[in-house]
């Protein structure tokens, strides 16, 4: 169970920021995490959870389209983060952050 009593069952509720003293996306780990034990790939693995900086925040890019099902059995999201199936793009907006499925990777390096 979570501590929040709206949650009536057993999934992870990720929290709107990291902890003082982790990496700006940590609190996004468990999500990425789920997301490689299920198949998918980060593709510029490093210390921070796939993340690197882009010009408007923070970035992460995975090979294969996010499995949006996955996301939602396992997860309560805050309201600040939203997810784009049709995008397929995880976007935390209180932190600047989007997550990059393999489908939308693909439509912005085929836009170039």
């Amino acid at each position: 169970m979570t501590d929040h009593p709206e949650v009536p069952d057993d999934r992870e509720v990720i929290e709107p920021y990291a902890r003082p003293g982790e990496p700006a996306m940590a609190h996004l780990a468990p999500l990425m995490l789920a997301l490689v034990e299920a198949g998918n790939r980060v593709t510029y693995v490093n210390e921070n959870f796939g993340f690197r900086p882009a010009p408007h925040g923070w970035s992460a890019w995975l090979e294969e389209p996010i499995d949006f099902e996955l996301v939602t059995r396992r997860f309560v999201l805050p309201p600040s983060i939203e997810l784009d199936p049709a995008g397929d793009v995880i976007l935390d907006h209180a932190n600047q952050a989007e997550v990059f499925g393999g489908d939308a990777a693909r439509r912005l390096h085929d836009s170039r």
